[in-house]
């Protein structure tokens, strides 16, 4: 089940850029799901992080799906790599439906990859499981190494929403790195605000980055994202 769930994220997660036939579109999400990173021993945290902070929780869901969301600060000077987020997932009377502490998860899944100096920066798993009505979600943060120096620079390119036949709501846009560090399993976090209020939310996975290069991504959003203003994040997820 484990490896299951980590495969249909792969495969769920485009990167799509051009006009390309529905083979090849099935034979890149294959190539990608090759190279998702995975936490094989399982997440365990130790030790919470007193850096790290958790700012705000919430559960997005739709018809057939749902996400969890969470809010970090970092109030140190300096970055930090590889954040653990484990989290709690209940329902509307306080069972808990799901835990991320499972082997064989995607490391995205169970950690942030990066965080700057003094930055706040939202994280999504968008693979919750579909049994049980998810309400609520915890989140505990664990301790993680800092980085040395500033991190990579990426950048987001402009955010748009469009309907999908087969995907419904997706938002496409762009990721730019600006820095002279390949990124390899880059995954971009992306929330949808109504009046201040996280209304959906997902992630897209980019396998490479070169240098100096940009790609496109289209992101199948879980919520309900009409009228919603669109914010993506591309934590570094290589530094030297």
């Amino acid at each position: 089940m484990r490896g299951a769930r980590w495969l249909a994220l792969a495969l769920a997660a485009l990167t799509l850029t051009g006009c390309e036939t529905t083979a090849e579109k099935s034979a890149q999400l294959q190539r990608q799901a090759r190279r998702v990173t995975l936490d094989e021993k399982g997440l365990s945290i130790t030790r919470e992080s007193a850096e790290v902070n958790v700012v705000s929780t919430t559960v997005v869901r739709d018809s057939e799906r749902a996400a969890a969301v969470v809010t970090l600060h970092n109030s140190s000077a300096h970055a930090q790599r590889s954040v653990p987020i484990a989290i709690t997932v209940r329902d509307a009377r306080g069972r808990t439906l799901f835990e991320n502490n499972g082997a064989g998860v995607e490391s995205a899944l169970v950690s942030l990859p990066s965080i700057g100096p003094h930055a706040t920066i939202t994280w999504v798993d968008d693979q919750l499981p579909v049994s049980g009505t998810p309400a609520s979600v915890s989140a505990r943060v664990g301790e993680a190494p800092n980085v040395a120096g500033s991190l990579p620079r990426l950048a987001i390119g402009a955010t748009q929403l469009s309907e999908d036949p087969a995907s419904g709501l997706v938002a496409t846009g762009s990721v730019r790195n600006r820095s002279q560090i390949e990124q390899k399993s880059l995954v971009l976090f992306g929330v949808a605000r109504r009046a201040g209020k996280i209304v959906a939310a997902g992630r897209a996975v980019v396998p490479e980055l070169a240098p100096n290069a940009s790609v496109s991504f289209q992101v199948s959003l879980v919520g309900d994202a009409h009228g919603a203003q669109l914010n993506f994040v591309a934590p570094p997820t290589s530094f030297a």
